[in-house]
């Protein structure tokens, strides 16, 4: 029989041998951890990794008494982590390091043949701390975004309000000829553009308000199959009940499907279940493979379709966007097949 490994190592302290268990021996080989070793307080390990962490390659603790360490430079510098050992064993506690480091320490009590064996393992957090302030930053400057261009539409949609009922009260009072042919076309035009830019207004007051919860929408069990089927769609499932406000979502997709059309993609679309999505597409001309297609002026005024299907799609959980299928581009709303707008 092969002889069994040695359960311990020996580790000479200044003259002291100091019995180091090989489990906690192997502890202080962990790549990436800074492992610090304490044997009736006298430290007997500290890894590269742990040495790391306040630039003391040349200024190593083996030997020293752990109050001794802990009131010496460097390793002075982060009294939370020489604190942390007087609490709780195995207990997370957050620490700053010099150099701006955030640090994760655990202080073990480990199992030895005679005396205290401490062991302190440290788990670098800079990087996620930096990473997790940063996407803090910017959830925070997208929240004032968000509130700018609410706050924008609003005062846009007040400013506009008045001359536009002025003006549509004025176009309902010109005569509908004058004699003159060049200004009864003149007036023609005036009066289509100023009913044109009230019913983008409205439109536009209208998305704001879904986009922001201040329009509600209505929370009725209705067959989205047979709508869909309504529109053209092919659809590839039995029929099903979702609840959700089925006139908005009736008029996204009619809009949608115009939208499609009139850019000369294929308006016969697929609905079809995948998991617990339904997924539903139009097939887009290649040359225009972009969700911005809508806002091409060739697109018929239908710069609103793709605002009022996100504003929708989205309070039910859902999303509208583009991708592309063996090469072809498709426009495509994901709905979740138990979707209920938010009350």
């Amino acid at each position: 029989m092969p002889d069994k490994p040695p359960r311990a190592a020996f580790v000479p302290i200044f003259g002291v041998v100091i019995v180091v268990p090989r489990v906690v021996e192997a502890l202080a080989q962990c790549v990436g951890t800074g492992v610090l070793l304490a044997a009736d307080d006298i430290v007997v390990v500290a890894n590269d990794e742990f040495l790391g962490l306040f630039d003391a390659f040349l200024s190593s603790p083996v030997g020293e008494r752990l109050e001794h360490v802990a009131a010496r430079e460097p390793f002075r510098r982060a009294p939370g982590l020489w604190a942390a050992r007087l609490g709780d064993p195995g207990r997370r506690r957050r620490c700053h390091l010099p150099g701006d480091r955030v640090v994760e320490v655990r202080w073990h009590t480990l199992p030895a043949d005679d005396g205290d064996l401490l062991a302190a393992v440290v788990t670098d957090l800079t990087t996620e701390t930096r990473v997790r302030g940063s996407l803090r930053s910017h959830n925070r400057a997208l929240a004032e975004l968000v509130a700018t261009k609410t706050e924008l539409v609003s005062a846009m949609l007040h400013e506009l309000r008045t001359p536009l009922a002025a003006s549509l009260a004025m176009a309902d009072l010109l005569p509908d000829t004058t004699g003159d042919p060049a200004l009864d076309e003149a007036i023609q035009l005036i009066v289509r553009g100023v009913r044109r830019i009230g019913s983008v207004t409205a439109e536009i007051a209208t998305v704001s308000g879904i986009e922001n919860g201040s329009v509600p929408l209505a929370q009725t069990p209705f067959d989205l199959p047979e709508m869909l089927a309504g529109h053209g769609f092919v659809v590839l499932a039995e029929p099903e009940p979702l609840t959700g406000d089925r006139d908005r979502l009736d008029e996204v997709f009619r809009r949608l499907v115009a939208a499609v059309r009139a850019l000369g993609g294929d308006d016969t679309g697929v609905a079809e279940t995948r998991g617990d999505r339904w997924r539903i597409a139009l097939r887009l001309p290649s040359r225009q493979a972009s969700d911005r297609l809508f806002s091409y002026s060739e697109s018929g005024g239908n710069a609103t379709a793709l605002m009022l299907a996100r504003a929708v799609i989205g309070r039910h959980g859902g999303t509208v966007g583009v991708e592309s299928t063996e090469g072809a581009p498709y426009l495509v709303v994901s709905l979740p097949r138990s979707a209920r707008p938010p009350g």
